[in-house]
């Protein structure tokens, strides 16, 4: 077993171990020699050498404790029948199809690329899949509308994503299904839009489908199941955390550590450091390391940022983070 399963599964190891959301991405100079070669990131996303070259990258060049599979949330709503483009300078553009069909046709270049990674390592695997709001935020909103979201033009909507919420919880778990049949070792749920939900909003669109997510995979195999339901705010992480089954919860970078208490204490953490933070000057990057690890000293956790790495990180400040995890 592994120190990150160690972790995940309760147990407090005597090295915390380590990886980072977007670890295979823009910060790699060996990603970006990639990403030349393809005109779209979806043609990326459907092909299995591809998948397996870019999610072994860091765990090559960092050694990290887990792979995550190069892929993204929106492949779930692709594999339910939508049009997912991914444009320069626009990000996602999808033409939503609300009936969503979920095809494993659509999937097979992921299913083997999975299958490929665990042929070529034995680093515990992550899959993934958007949580159900926020996959429906990315297919039912336009980018000039997430830029500049506000409750009214969620509300307006409410109607709409009722409505589709029992659909797009169901092809999320067959995504996830998929994933665990190929050979993943954990899953994360991405909530990355959490934050822009009022409390009620929250418990009907987060909660409550997370919670059906957890059950149908345990259903399918015991796998730990870390969820991330990034911005969100201190009462609703409070309850997400005591969702049932739940192994795991990621804190994005304005959690205050201070309140960790209040969250469910049979929970394993995971986060928190602000990617920023390996954007600045070394001291300052060594200081909030410490009070990362200080503040989960006595309890399972494992290091990793409060969002994805940023493209401008240096590969010199992710090797002193890493060696100062690591010679704790």
């Amino acid at each position: 077993m592994s120190i990150f399963i160690d972790t995940l599964r309760g147990q407090k190891t005597k090295t915390t171990p380590v990886w980072l959301m977007r670890q295979a991405g823009r910060h790699l100079p060996e990603y970006i020699n990639i990403r030349k070669q393809f005109v779209d990131l979806m043609d990326m996303f459907l092909d299995s050498s591809t998948i397996l070259e870019i999610s072994m990258q860091p765990v090559k060049r960092y050694n990290m404790d887990a792979c995550i599979v190069f892929s993204d949330i929106l492949i779930t709503p692709f594999a339910a029948g939508s049009s997912v483009k991914f444009v320069e300078g626009q990000g996602p553009i999808i033409k939503f199809n609300e009936n969503m069909n979920y095809a494993h046709e659509r999937t097979l270049p992921l299913a083997s690329g999975i299958k490929k990674i665990k042929e070529n390592t034995d680093i515990p695997l992550i899959g993934f899949a958007g949580g159900v709001w926020t996959t429906l935020f990315y297919c039912l909103f336009g980018k000039n509308e997430r830029q500049k979201l506000k409750p009214q033009d969620i509300s307006k909507k409410t109607s709409q994503i009722d409505n589709l919420i029992e659909r797009m919880t169901h092809a999320t778990i067959q995504h996830a299904v998929m994933q665990i049949n190929c050979g993943i070792d954990a899953f994360q749920i991405f909530e990355s839009a959490a934050g822009y939900l009022n409390n009620e909003q929250f418990d009907k669109w987060c909660v409550q489908p997370t919670k059906i997510i957890i059950e149908n995979i345990k259903k399918t195999k015991d796998i730990p199941v870390i969820g991330f339901p990034r911005n969100t705010n201190l009462e609703c992480y409070k309850k997400y955390s005591k969702i049932d089954k739940l192994d795991c919860v990621t804190l994005d970078y304005n959690f205050p550590l201070d309140k960790i208490n209040e969250l469910n204490d049979k929970i394993v953490f995971q986060g928190n450091l602000d990617p920023k933070h390996l954007l600045k000057d070394s001291q300052n990057l060594s200081q909030k390391i410490e009070e990362i690890l200080f503040a989960f000293r006595e309890r399972p956790h494992i290091f990793n940022l409060g969002h994805g790495v940023l493209p401008d990180t240096s590969i010199e400040k992710v090797e002193q983070m890493l060696l100062q995890i690591r010679l704790k």
